[in-house]
């Protein structure tokens, strides 16, 4: 059987230097971290993990609690940032199910959830803010945690969430560059911090301008395009209807059915900005602010390891930016008047 030592042996070096290339430790050099691994692999040499977990303490695994499906193509890019960046530091992901109740009744907490898997450090990824009263005894807790677009902090806790402030912002102030003063939104419900965050920075890009908020044609729902479909349903039943509309990508796709179907279209009849630039953004046009997903992910991944390396560590904040398209037009008539 090949042994640590063998294999420091053949690679030229201390054992405690294969150790640190095992662990992902600094202190080794490029060149020597490389020769090491080669003669791993030309030995086939695998690390013995439990043995290695009992030694260091750690499981090498990483928690991922996911409030939404697998499939979500905005998660699955945050995803891909998380796997990106802690595949290379010898971390496996373990998704891991929201805490319900045991055979006998009693519910299960996230902090007995995360034990019981001997997990090193946790992520939440896309819950609520109605989700913050669940998460008390993790925050106490000594688990390294980050939450992703939830602004939750603790003793080992922390988060990474987009500007979404600034994201209303710029498409808000991109549509009044364009001429539009009757703007509405149709983003995701108040329990959303993102949804939030996004509404007062819109409301602020409408007053910097002097332009008046109308709440009528502010609507919420699910992100999903039926409510997009419905927001739009009412707003064409209006006798005043904005000339220009915010709406988060998924429900865009609603949005813009619903106008089809009426024999409308954009940006002849409605300038559309969208929220969070989708993948199929691109392939219908939409002019929308980009949230850098996989960004997001390596962000929440650093900052889970500074934690779990008991460094110093502090929320991050991730910058948005306005992706222009085809889906806008300048509106000709200053008093934005023109009607579906």
């Amino acid at each position: 059987m090949i042994t640590i030592a063998d294999i420091a042996k053949k690679a030229k070096v201390s054992k405690s230097t294969v150790s640190k290339v095992m662990n992902n430790y600094p202190g080794v050099s490029p060149e020597t971290r490389a020769r090491v691994r080669r003669v791993m692999r030309e030995c086939n040499y695998f690390p013995n993990t439990t043995a290695r977990c009992l030694i260091t303490q750690r499981s090498k695994l990483i928690g991922l609690f996911l409030a939404s499906q697998l499939n979500d193509p905005f998660f699955r890019e945050v995803i891909d940032g998380i796997e990106k960046t802690l595949g290379p530091q010898g971390y496996d992901i373990l998704y891991l199910y929201t805490p319900a109740h045991h055979p006998n009744g009693q519910p299960i907490g996230y902090v007995e959830k995360v034990k019981t898997r001997h997990v090193d450090g946790v992520i939440f990824l896309g819950f609520l803010k109605e989700d913050v009263s669940q998460f008390d005894s993790i925050l106490e807790s000594d688990i390294p945690t980050v939450f992703v677009d939830v602004d939750l902090v603790g003793p080992n806790a922390s988060y990474v969430i987009s500007d979404n402030f600034r994201s209303g912002f710029l498409a808000a102030d991109y549509l009044l560059e364009l001429g539009h003063r009757k703007i509405g939104l149709i983003d995701g419900l108040p329990i959303s911090a993102p949804a939030e965050d996004r509404l007062k920075g819109f409301r602020a890009a409408l007053s910097d301008a002097g332009v008046k908020y109308n709440p009528a044609w502010l609507f919420r729902g699910e992100y999903v395009e039926e409510e997009g479909y419905q927001a739009m349903e009412a707003i064409l039943q209006m006798d005043d209807q904005p000339t220009a509309l915010v709406v988060q990508d998924s429900m865009a796709v609603g949005a813009i059915e619903a106008l089809n179907r009426r024999g409308k279209s954009v940006p002849e009849d409605l300038s559309i900005v969208g929220l969070d630039d989708m993948e199929f953004c691109r392939f219908c046009g939409l002019t929308t602010v980009r949230q850098q997903k996989q960004a997001m992910g390596e962000a929440a991944s650093e900052l889970l390891l500074q934690i779990i390396n008991e460094e110093p560590f502090a929320p991050r904040t991730i910058e948005t930016t306005l992706i222009q398209r085809s889906s806008c037009q300048r509106m000709e008539n200053e008093n934005g008047g023109q009607t579906l």
